[in-house]
C-alpha cells in the first residue's frame, strides 16, 4: 500500500498556513476557521467546504489517510480522476486507486490551490467525502461538540496555552502519530491501561478480542460477554460481542459505561488494538495540538 501523503503532499491552506519558524510564538490563539458541524445519523460530523466555488460538506476523519471525494461529486463537477498515483485501502476491502486535484479548495475564508483527493463512494454516509489529517495536522483542531463547532487554530501559540472554553483545568493526554496520520493515545478501561487510536471517522468504537484478553484481562467465558452474531465490520462479516465496560478514562476525565464492541481478530485489517469512534469522542471537548504532541480535553458540556 502506497502512502497517499507521499503522493499528494501535505496540504496547507494558503491564507491560513502555520507561521514560519522564525516568527515568535504568540500566546493568543488565532482561529483560522470556525465551522458549523452537522451531525450525521450515525453520530459522525461534517463541516462546510467549497470545491471550485461550490458548497459541499466533508466528514471530519482524524483516522483517515487522505482527503476523499465521493463518486457523486466527481460526476456532478465533471472531474476527471487519474489512475497510477498509488493505491490506498479504504474501510474494509475497498481499494482507492483514483485521484484528482481540485483547483480551488476553501475552508472558511482560507483557500488553497490544487488540492489532492482520492475518489471513494460515500453515498451511504450522507457526506460528499472526508477531510483527513492531510489538512487537519497542519493546525490545532478543536472539536466543540456542545456548540457543534469545529475550529482550526494556528499552532503558533505558547505550549499549553489553549484552554479557552472552560474555567476548569483540562486533562492533558500525550499523543503519538503512527502510520503517518493516526493519533495514538493512552487510555484506561476499568483500571487497565491500553493504547487507542482516535478516529472521528468511525461510527463505533472497537477492540479486538485478542487485545481485550491481553490488556483488559477479559475471559472468553465471562457470562457478561454477549454475542451479537455476525455483524459487518469494516466491510467484512465477523462475530461481534457486547460487554458492560464500566469506565473509560483520559487522565482525570472519565466516560461512564463506554460502548465498545469486541470484534474477532480476523476481521480487523490493521494492527490497531482499540479504536475510539465518534460515539465516545462526542461526549468530550477535544483540542488536538498536533505540533505540540498533546490533546486537551474536558467533558463536552463543561464550562
Amino acid at each position: 500500500m502506497v502512502s497517499a501523503l507521499s503522493i499528494l503532499g501535505l496540504a496547507v491552506l494558503l491564507s491560513g498556513g502555520p507561521a514560519s519558524a522564525q516568527q515568535a510564538p504568540n500566546c493568543q490563539l488565532r482561529v483560522m476557521a470556525e465551522l458549523d458541524m452537522q451531525t450525521l445519523p450515525d453520530g459522525r460530523v461534517t463541516i462546510p467546504v467549497q470545491l471550485d466555488g461550490r458548497d459541499y460538506r466533508l466528514m471530519v476523519d482524524t483516522g483517515g489517510y487522505i482527503n476523499t471525494l465521493s463518486e457523486h461529486v466527481v460526476k456532478e463537477r465533471n472531474y476527471h480522476p487519474i489512475r497510477g498515483v498509488g493505491m490506498l485501502r479504504g474501510m474494509g476491502t475497498r481499494k482507492l486507486d483514483r485521484a484528482l486535484f481540485v483547483k480551488d479548495f476553501a475552508i472558511g475564508h482560507a483557500h488553497g490551490r490544487d488540492f489532492g483527493f482520492y475518489v471513494d463512494d460515500f453515498d451511504s454516509l450522507l457526506a460528499d467525502g472526508t477531510l483527513a489529517p492531510q489538512i487537519l495536522a497542519a493546525y490545532d483542531v478543536d472539536f466543540d461538540f456542545a456548540r457543534s463547532k469545529l475550529n482550526l487554530i494556528h499552532s503558533d501559540h505558547c505550549p499549553g496555552k489553549v484552554n479557552y472554553w472552560t474555567q476548569f483545568t483540562p486533562a492533558v493526554v500525550p499523543i503519538r502519530i503512527v502510520d503517518t496520520t493516526h493519533i495514538r493515545i493512552p487510555v484506561t478501561i476499568d483500571g487497565k491501561e491500553i493504547n487507542a487510536i482516535l478516529d472521528t471517522g468511525a461510527h463505533t468504537s472497537f477492540i479486538t478480542m485478542q487485545a481485550a484478553r491481553r490488556y483488559l484481562g477479559l475471559d472468553d467465558k465471562d457470562p457478561a460477554l454477549k454475542s451479537r452474531s455476525n455483524v459487518p465490520v469494516n466491510g467484512m462479516a465477523g462475530t461481534v460481542y457486547n460487554y458492560p465496560f464500566q469506565s473509560l478514562s483520559f487522565g482525570a476525565v472519565q466516560v461512564s459505561h463506554p460502548q465498545i464492541q469486541i470484534v474477532e481478530d480476523r476481521v480487523w485489517y490493521d494492527k490497531t488494538d482499540l479504536l475510539l469512534g465518534i460515539g465516545i469522542l462526542r461526549q468530550l471537548h477535544l483540542y488536538i495540538a498536533y505540533k505540540e504532541g498533546k490533546m486537551y480535553l474536558t467533558p463536552a458540556m463543561e464550562n
